[in-house]
């Protein structure tokens, strides 16, 4: 800070007078805030937990941009540097919060009998945390540096012991664990956007196309399009997120079952 060229020198709040700033903020807290306090009116106990669900509670509810360590600091109204101690910074936290997300949903073991059962349901059960967590999808879909996350490996480990047996080498057993993840998350990364997009305009996709239906057909009247511009409602439901998914993982589990099946 430049110094004042006149007048008394700028001086910092002093302990006191910070902690009787402290008193007054808890005061217009809600309840839940105020049952954090401890008794002599310090900042909440924190622990790595705690940060963590903090941040996937915001990320639930405003997206992952959202997130930040000062954000969550305001929101355990602790100290932003207190956070530090338990989190070294935002990849880390990013680690985390995949990590509790996937432990949340561990696949069952042995799981159902078969390669295809095994690889259908740990495929759906990774799509099913994309619907929950729809920023999910923006921490770990298409990247080739994937984060520290062992509950995330367990779903490749999953996979590849599902196919052990059937004379693939290992490094074929890699590539058909990381391409069912990575088809997944692809897949999943329209849910982030069209949750960011629905929360910022408050209109489902459905009403976004209804409104630009006009445009649409105008754009199409050049006839330069001629399957395009028979997109219609059928078609509409089909490019959906829940059926492209549904699409592209059976005729990605034909894929390997020719693989398989191969002299």
């Amino acid at each position: 800070m430049r110094p004042t060229e006149r007048g008394r020198p700028r001086q910092y709040c002093s302990r006191a007078c910070r902690a009787r700033a402290y008193r007054a903020r808890v005061a217009e807290r809600p309840a839940t805030v105020e049952a954090r306090r401890t008794p002599d009116g310090a900042e909440p106990a924190l622990d790595q937990s705690l940060i963590v669900r903090a941040a996937i509670t915001l990320a639930d509810k405003e997206g992952v941009g959202a997130v930040s360590m000062r954000r969550i600091a305001t929101d355990l109204d602790a100290g932003v540097m207190s956070l530090y101690r338990y989190v070294a910074g935002r990849e880390e936290l990013n680690d985390l919060m995949v990590d509790t997300v996937f432990g949340a949903r561990p696949l069952p073991e042995p799981g159902p009998d078969g390669w295809r059962p095994k690889l259908e349901l740990s495929a759906r059960e990774e799509w099913a945390l994309y619907r929950a967590h729809p920023w999910l999808s923006h921490l770990v879909a298409v990247t080739t540096r994937p984060p520290v996350a062992p509950n995330l490996m367990a779903y490749t480990d999953w996979r590849m012991r599902a196919l052990d047996g059937h004379d693939l080498d290992f490094a074929t057993l890699v590539q058909i664990a990381i391409l069912i993840g990575t088809y997944v998350q692809s897949a999943a990364a329209p849910l982030a956007y069209e949750t960011q997009a629905a929360r910022r305009t408050r209109n489902t996709r459905q009403q976004w196309a209804a409104a630009r239906r006009e445009a649409f057909d105008r754009s199409m009247s050049e006839g330069r399009l001629p399957m395009v511009s028979e997109f219609g409602d059928e078609a509409f439901a089909a490019s959906e997120p829940a059926n492209i998914f549904e699409f592209g993982l059976y005729r990605m589990l034909d894929g390997i079952a020719v693989l398989l099946d191969r002299p």
